[in-house]
Parts: structure tokens; sequence; C-alpha cells
């Protein structure tokens, strides 16, 4: 075995045929090859599979046990594998918690810097709360100047109110009535009460003003500041304050002065105006996944049952104390917690910086490893362009290309070395102005000692590795070959490498005929966009053309496309035709008005919704195939003997399917801090179905068999039969032959699920008047599989569609009719229409 590489021999996952392949450490080897040839099952269903079972099999053997039925991968050797770590879009996100500040891991690094650097505020009153010991109190009161008066009380009795916060008074209130503290007073001996603010002596105060008191302090010494008073003064203040509990009223009279000043002072974090006692801070207090940190209503949600904003904390996820801390260091706004989140990765790292140059130099010293961190995980995230993002975005809204860098980000933010990364299309949703800043951070975690394998089609990425692994030729059974490995010099000279006939020129991207607007056809006007960060923006799209809608990531593309466009449509079709000025009932939302919305007969979204479904949906329900291959095996004469209706072959419905894993076809095991496993169920050997269900045979074939084949052999079997014929025949066409209509839809990439759904849209006889939302539909899609996404979009509008493309990839912009661009920036400096009108003819 070569001691500087990582050796894979006889590789037989999924469609792979034996593969045999040498991954040098220490560089960066890009796995390339059009969709379905087999990249993934290499990257991550082997090695990366290899490497999580290796740390599995290191467990205690409790743990092995619960584990026994992990399959391992059909391979018969890897030799000289590091610690993996797997970098894809397509993990799910677990914790309903998780936000992008926790995802790229530097939340920790802030709960530090505000349990260090952060000032306590009162959450009811908002005045500023510190803690002083009897000592240092004394110490301070001795500086005054010489001939102050100093009245030094203990609060006894304080009548119980509710304070503006809505928190019940703080554990040091006194629960005992005004008499029984004058009484307590004068059985130690001491003479003056302070009753409402007016001195009394004990043996003067009656029953009835006792009756009506609302505040009673002891007085225990009255000192006037001068030399030799520091015993007197020091023992005096620590008894006040250890009388009741820690809480301190003085009355300094300075020289001069017709009044005193009232000065409120304890030992704890403590407010005397609102009797609120807290804790004090800890980084755990500033964590929404601790009890000490989280608000007690939601649990750290910042949701309610309801989903709508938790009335208590606002959505900030926080209690009451945690929020009300601020970091006042820096120069203005001082910020909390909650607020620093609100700000982009940007804004937030201008903020760190400002607040790293205004402490003191020992303490700036001590938090060195903090401030450090913040720079580092920040800064990566900026230079994989997501300065624009929200510190405290949901994990689960971010793109699967943000999802990508933000996880890329964390990884350089670790500084770790001699770990094997295997990253999934990592430019995925990156606009080209931002890839060379992308490629760089690879190069830097390659030279920091890493190994790593990226699945990837980008050319720059390509052009930018040590080695390249093609795989191929075709997809499905056509590939699971590597047809070639070596330096990326020799790509280009490789007939057999799809990738290499690109890089060489010899094959090119096809540019569909171009159709310029015809004011005859007309144009969907939206006026005054403003969802988002949109800042009323005016955009056109031209009725039965191609428009390709583009812009750095953050510009607001989505936001027009998806939630003014879109959403506003489909609340427009789903009433009818809508109030009379053409508006849906409601009114527009995030925009003036859309003019031309008459001639949208329908609307198709193809997004990142796409792959959602659940762990049962699969390419035949997604593609609209299963209720038709149902209904087919409910009319076997068997089935009706048994009386079984198409229901009874759905694996999402008891009855027919297997109760062991409920219709899934495997078992999964929750792996804590590691993506969850899956194994194939014992029941029924993966097949989904029961026995019974499993009797039943359509054209020689069970329901598992058929689920089993991939779409160019369900062409053959249901060649019989015209609907399902001309499905699969048109999902052959758009180059997805190589899907089992058993697979998982949240296993394809993101274009892969477009082009499913857009070839089920094409079988369908109709497509006049209908308008095709589609976001980023050639993303982790080789050159040749843009080709015939670029083919269906023409068939599309030449059937009489509008298409409206979100891309980034120039190759699909390029092909457009119209371009609208966005920008010219991200977040706060995007949302702007920059340029928009008819695409230049190449």
């Amino acid at each position: 075995m070569d001691q500087g590489s990582i050796t894979v021999r006889g590789a037989r996952t999924h469609n792979l045929a034996g593969v045999s392949v040498s991954i040098p450490r220490g560089a960066m080897t890009v796995v390339s090859g059009v969709s379905g040839s087999g990249k993934s099952s290499l990257a991550f269903d082997t090695l990366f599979a290899e490497g999580r079972r290796r740390y599995l099999e290191s467990l205690p053997s409790g743990a092995r046990r619960a584990l026994r039925n992990l399959p391992r991968p059909d391979v018969d050797v890897v030799e000289g594998l590091s610690p993996a770590i797997a970098l894809s879009g397509r993990d799910p996100v677990p914790d309903p918690r998780s936000t992008l500040a926790t995802t790229a891991d530097f939340h920790g690094h802030l709960r530090l810097l505000f349990a260090h650097l952060g000032t306590s505020h009162c959450p009811g009153c908002g005045r500023v709360v510190r803690p002083v010991s009897p000592g240092a109190l004394a110490a301070r009161l001795l500086r005054e100047p010489e001939g102050t008066r100093l009245e030094i009380l203990s609060p006894a009795f304080l009548t119980a109110r509710p304070d503006p916060s809505g928190h019940p008074p703080g554990a040091s209130s006194p629960r005992r009535t005004a008499a029984d503290a004058v009484a307590a007073a004068a059985k130690e001996g001491f003479v003056r009460v302070r009753i409402d603010g007016g001195m009394r002596l004990v043996e003067e105060v009656s029953g009835e003003e006792l009756a009506a008191a609302g505040r009673v302090d002891v007085v225990v010494d009255r000192i006037v500041a001068k030399d030799g008073v520091r015993t007197r003064l020091a023992d005096s203040v620590e008894l006040a304050m250890k009388r009741s509990g820690g809480e301190i009223r003085l009355l300094v009279t300075r020289p001069g002065a017709s009044a005193p000043e009232v000065v409120d002072e304890s030992d704890r974090l403590f407010c005397p105006e609102c009797r609120l006692a807290f804790a004090k801070p800890v980084p755990a207090s500033f964590s929404f996944d601790s009890r000490a940190g989280a608000c007690p209503r939601c649990g750290g949600l910042g949701t309610d049952g309801d989903g709508g904003v938790c009335p208590d904390c606002g959505g900030a996820r926080l209690g009451p104390a945690s929020r009300a801390c601020r970091v006042e260091f820096g120069p203005e706004p001082h910020l909390s917690l909650p607020e620093a989140l609100a700000l982009s990765v940007s804004d937030l790292a201008r903020w760190v910086r400002g607040v790293a140059g205004a402490v003191p130099p020992a303490l700036s010293s001590a938090l060195s490893p903090v401030f450090s961190g913040l720079f580092s995980r920040l800064g990566f995230l900026g230079k994989t362009g997501l300065g624009y993002l929200s510190c405290d975005r949901a994990s689960d809204t971010l793109s699967g290309g943000e999802a990508r860098r933000v996880r890329l980000a964390s990884a350089l933010g670790q500084d770790l070395s001699g770990a094997l990364y295997v990253l999934d299309e990592p430019t995925s949703g990156l606009h080209p102005r931002d890839t060379a800043a992308l490629v760089s951070l690879l190069l830097r975690l390659r030279d920091a000692g890493n190994t790593l394998v990226v699945v990837e089609h980008d050319d720059a990425v390509v052009r930018a590795a040590d080695r390249v692994i093609e795989m191929g030729p075709g997809a499905g059974r056509l590939g699971g070959r590597v047809v070639y490995e070596g330096p990326v010099s020799g790509l280009a000279g490789c007939p057999e490498s799809p990738t290499g006939r690109f890089l060489s020129g010899a094959e090119s991207y096809y540019v569909p005929a171009s159709r310029p607007p015809d004011a005859a056809r007309g144009f969907l006007d939206v006026r005054g966009a403003c969802a988002n960060n949109l800042r009323a923006a005016d955009a056109r799209f031209p009725l039965g053309c191609i428009t390709a809608v583009c812009g750095v990531s953050g510009s607001g593309k989505s936001s027009l496309v998806d939630d003014v466009l879109g959403a506003n449509l489909s609340r427009l079709l789903a009433r009818g035709a809508g109030r009379r000025d053409g508006a849906p009932e409601g009114g527009w939302r995030g925009c003036v008005s859309i003019e031309g919305a008459g001639a949208v007969k329908r609307v198709v979204e193809v997004g990142r919704a796409s792959r959602s479904g659940g762990p049962r949906s699969v390419v035949a329900t997604a593609c609209g195939a299963m209720d038709r291959i149902r209904a087919l095996f409910a009319a076997t004469p068997l089935a009706r003997s048994r009386g079984y209706g198409p229901s009874r072959f759905s694996f999402s419905a008891k009855g027919g399917r297997c109760e062991a894993c409920k219709g899934e076809g495997e078992t999964r095991f929750e792996m804590g801090f590691l993506p969850d496993a899956a194994a194939v169920c014992e029941e029924c050997g993966g097949a989904r179905y029961n026995r019974e269900t499993l009797d039943v045979h359509w054209s020689g074939r069970s329901i598992a068999d058929v689920l089993a084949c991939d779409v160019s052999a369900a062409a053959g079997v249901f060649r019989a039969v015209p609907p399902l014929a001309r499905l699969f025949a048109s999902l052959e066409a758009f180059g997805l032959g190589y899907l089992s209509l058993g697979q998982r839809v949240s296993t394809l990439s993101g274009g892969e699920a477009q082009r499913l759904l857009l070839a089920a849209e094409l079988a369908s006889p109709a497509c006049a008047g209908t308008l095709y939302l589609l976001d980023e539909p050639a993303s982790g899609q080789h050159a040749r599989d843009v080709n015939l996404l670029l083919r269906a979009l023409e068939s599309l509008r030449d059937a009489g569609g509008t298409v409206v493309v979100v891309e980034h990839r120039r190759q699909v912009v390029r092909a457009a009719d119209w371009i609208v661009e966005l920008g010219p920036g991200a977040g706060p400096e995007g949302g702007r229409v920059v340029a928009q009108g008819p695409a230049a003819v190449p």
C-alpha cells in the first residue's frame, strides 16, 4: 500500500462496478461525472461511510451492539483512511433551535464574550445592576469629601408589588409585616427606623403608622466622613448587608447639599426598585439550549405552540436577565446577545472588532482565544460570500449552497489537520464572482494538511484540483466506472471523459433558439416589490419567454420570484378571478401590484421544496406515477379476490406496508452528534411491503419489483400503458433513465429533483398559460445534464409556457430570452433591479 494515499479496491456500492482508485493524502481530489455516474456512491457512500463505520467500531461494546445492523459499504478494501468529515448540503437539520451562529460554531464564543464582558441590567426597569462587597463599598464611601454625612440603613420591610417585567418580587423581599420588622430591630438594640422616608425613633412608632407603612429601613449607623472612622464604617456596612440578606441603602449628604442622595446597593445582582434578583451571568446563561439561559415560556424555541412569536421573549429565545445583559465596550450601540445575533455576519464582525479595540489590555489578553475564534469564523463566512446572512437565521431556511458553505466555514475555523473532508458541490448556489474566494478556502484547508475529496462540476474547482477522478461514462447502468484518474492536465485528452470534452471545447453548451419578447404576448410587471430586502423594485417578465433572474447570493432573487411573483399569483389563482381590480383577496403582498396577471392560468413552482416529502417520498410518487401503478395492481384478479384496493399498495398507509419499518424499507438509528444512520429492515428486506401484498403480481412483478426498476426499465414494463409510457419516455428524455422508481427524493440533487418534476410536466398535454418558476435547476448538474435542462426549458417555452429561472450558472443565463439582474450587493446592499432586458444573442 502507498503510505501517501487512501486506496479503494473493489467498490460496488450502488452502481459502482468494482471501482479501484488511489486518492493522494494532503491533496484536493475532484470527483466529476454526469448525474448518476457514481460520484456520490464513491465519495460519500463508500469513503465517508467506511470512515464513519470505523469510528463506530471504536465505541463501547454496548453501543456497537445497538448498531449491529448498520451495513458495511460494499467494498473489498479501503486502506489509509483518515478520520472523515462530510460536508453535504443534503444533511437534515435535526434541531429546531439550530441557527447560523450554532451551525457555524461561533455562538459559543459569543456566549463567552457576554459572560465575561456583559453588564447586567434589570429586565424590569433597565437600570444597571452590579454586585458590590461590603469592603469595596466601605472603601468607596471613605473617598467621600470630609464632612459628608452617611446614614447606613438595612432594608427590613417592603410591601410586595408587581414589577414592570411581570415577575414576582425577588427572593430577598422580606415576608413579614412592618410591625415584625420594627419589633426585631428594637430587640437587636437599634433605636431608629426610617418609615417611608421619614426618620422615627423605634419607641415612638405607632401601630396605625406601621399598618400603613410601605417600606421600613433600620438605621444601623450615622457617621460623618473624617479620619479615624474606617473600622466603624466597614463594620456598619457589613452588619447592614448581613442582616438584610445582602442589601443596603445609604443616605449620602455631601457638604452644601440640601438633601441626601439615596444609594441602593447589594452584594448580588439585585434591583432594589423592582425587587428582582438574578444570578451572575455565566456562558450557560446565554444558551437557549440550557435551563439557565432559555426563555421559561418557550423553552428556547422562540415561538409559542401555535408557531407565533413567543409573547415573553419576542423570538429572542433567552430569559429576561440574559436578554437584559449588554456588552458596553466599544462604540455604541451597546448590544445584548439577541441584538448582536440579529446583525448580519459582516456587521457582527465589525461590532466585535470595535469591542476588541475598547477592552482593557489585561482583559483583552485573557479573552484573546474568544476574539480570535470569532474573527476566524466570521471571516471565513464572509470569504465564502455569506456576509449578508443574519446570524440568528434558522438553519433549515438556508439554501443547499448556503448550508454547504456554512459548514465549510465552520470546518476552516476549527484548524484541523490530517482529516479527510468529503464535500458535496460546495459551489452550488454560489455566484461566479465568489467562486475564486471559495477555491482559495478549499486550498487553504488542503494546505493545512487535510485531504479533500470534492464532488463538483464547476470548471474553476476542477482546474484547481491536484487530481481528478471522472466517473461514467454515462448514468446508472451506463456509469459506475472510472473513465479517467490523474492530473487535471490530462483530462482534456481523454475522449471518454464528458468533463474533458467540455474543457477541451469538443462539446459545447446548448443555446436555445432565441425568442425576443413580443408586446402582443404581453408582460408580467411587478411594481414596487418590497419583500425582505427588496427596495421598491420594478421588474418585467415577458410572457412566453425564458427569463433568467441572476445576481449575487442574497441580492433578492428568491424574494422577487418566490415571495412576490409566485406567492401572489398562487393566491390569485386559488381564489378564482380575485377581486374586481384583478388583485387577490386581501390585496397584493410584498408589492404594489402585478400587472398582466390575468394571462397566467397556472403556476408551477419547482424549487428547494422539490426534494421535500419525508423519508417515504420516492421518484414514483414525485413524478405522479405511483397512483396509476397502484391502480394497476388493485385491478389484478388476486387483488380483487382479496378485496385489495389501491391503498393496499401504498407504503405510506397501514394494511399493505411492512409495519416493522412503517413502509420505509429500513430502520433508522439516531446517532446523537453524528448524522442518523440506517440499516435495511430485517422484516421485509427493504421491500417496504408485507408478505400478503407482495403475493400480488402485475405482468410477473410484485409492487416491490416495480419500485426496484429504473426509469428506463419501467418504460419497457409499462409500454402498454400509454400515460405511464409517456411519462417514463419524458423522464428518459431528461436524462433521468438511471433513477430507480423507489429511490428516495431526498437523495437527489436539487437539479435532478427539478428535472424530474419538469419531465412530468412535459408529459402532460397542456402547457399554455402556465408560469414555471425554477430555483437554480442547474445546481449539481454536469454540463451534459445542463444541456438536457436547457432543451427542456425550450420545450416548455415553445409549448406556450412562461419560464422564470433563478440561476447563477452563466450558461443558463446566456440561454435566456430576457434577463433580470438583482443587486448590486447582498442583503441591505442589494434588493434593486440593476439591469433588465433582452439577453444578447451569442
